[in-house]
């Protein structure tokens, strides 16, 4: 089957585009051909064909510019026997198209809007609009098979919001490779214990809770160091904290080729992002790839924290309500470094990452669900 995968992305330098490099890697082996129509190309090697379109660098007209191209692009295809993958911000102005040229179409949503500011909240009415039309075709028996989304808890809500049925939505939890990433090879937690965080560094992500836990930990006598790695609007305020505390590493941003070696030198992965609609529904790609680098994993108690595929016994894992956050985390580090277990509990967790977490296995219930259009 021939895939066209209309997106906003850019394939440079963005680490969102992990994991749908991955889908169509995995697409790819399913035997299936993908065509990436989006703002640019990668920079490294890829095994698809992309075809990079215009677009306009004026926020706010990015993606009708974009899909304005898109749409005469495909103007001149046969679209019946294809499926388009489209982005949720391009799906107001793709879907017609779809529709009218009778190609079977999803929607992929790997995030509603997470930013807190008036043009995220703009984007919010573009998100509701393009699951509003995936219901519509649905109901009207249109061209549309449904959508993607990334969690249980993500599932839930636009099942409840937008009457879409259990059968038409497909959950892809973010999965790591593993053979990329790998486990760290320490086998004690000794200090100073190396923390980190990598992803956005922006203030409702919860950062500067991060901070107060370096100081916890110092006031404890517990010798810590906190790495972050990316950046966000808290980079200048962070940089000149980071000049009167020498165990605070701000890195800004790094290519992702750098994240698993950097990752490999940490010993707890860090989830602080707070008990908030845009986080609770989440997966994010930050806590597989800890997973897979045998880091012991703390952070907030939401459900878009949780396990993908629950482990009861995950001593190696450990969320904590929000307002207890620091103290816990602190009283856990503390019992890890006592208990001196640290290897039997890092090989666990990448047990778990070789066992649940595999793009192969994250992404197979993506393939099954297109190829139910091949039947």
């Amino acid at each position: 089957m021939k895939f066209y995968w209309c997106t906003t992305r850019h394939f440079s330098g963005d680490l969102c585009v992990t994991t749908q490099v991955a889908i169509i890697n995995q697409l790819l082996k399913a035997g299936h051909e993908v065509i990436v129509l989006g703002p640019d190309a990668p920079t490294e090697a890829y095994s698809w064909t992309h075809v990079q379109l215009d677009q306009s660098s004026v926020k706010g007209r990015k993606a009708s510019t974009l899909a304005k191209n898109i749409r005469n692009h495909l103007k001149g295809i046969d679209l019946s026997h294809c499926v388009l993958l489209i982005d949720w911000a391009l799906v107001r102005p793709l879907s017609s198209l779809a529709e009218t040229c009778g190609a079977r179409w999803i929607c992929i949503d790997r995030s509603p809007p997470a930013d807190a500011n008036l043009f995220a909240k703009m984007q919010q009415r573009v998100w509701k609009k393009a699951w509003k039309l995936v219901a519509s075709s649905l109901r009207h028996n249109g061209a549309c098979i449904g959508g993607t989304v990334v969690s249980l808890a993500h599932k839930a809500l636009i099942k409840n919001q937008f009457s879409i049925n259990d059968n038409h939505l497909c959950i892809v939890h973010a999965g790591v490779d593993n053979q990329l990433f790998q486990p760290t090879n320490r086998a004690n937690l000794e200090p100073p214990i190396n923390m980190v965080y990598h992803g956005k560094i922006d203030r409702h992500r919860g950062i500067l809770k991060l901070i107060l836990l370096l100081d916890a930990l110092e006031d404890n006598g517990i010798e810590a160091e906190l790495n972050l790695i990316g950046s966000g609007d808290l980079d200048s305020h962070l940089t000149n904290l980071a000049n009167s505390k020498p165990n605070l590493h701000v890195h800004g941003s790094v290519h992702h080729s750098r994240i698993p070696t950097m990752l490999r030198g940490c010993d707890i992965g860090l989830l602080p992002m707070p008990n908030l609609p845009v986080w609770t529904i989440s997966s994010p790609l930050k806590r597989s790839e800890y997973i897979s680098s045998g880091l012991l994993v703390l952070g907030i108690d939401h459900s878009g924290h949780h396990l993908p595929i629950k482990n009861e016994d995950a001593e190696w894992y450990q969320l904590f309500d929000q307002q207890t956050f620091v103290d816990d985390t602190v009283q856990q580090i503390q019992q890890w470094i006592d208990d001196g277990d640290f290897r039997t509990l890092s090989q666990q967790a990448r047990t778990y990452a070789e066992t649940n977490l595999a793009w192969s296995k994250t992404i197979q219930p993506l393939v099954d669900f297109v190829e139910i259009v091949e039947e």
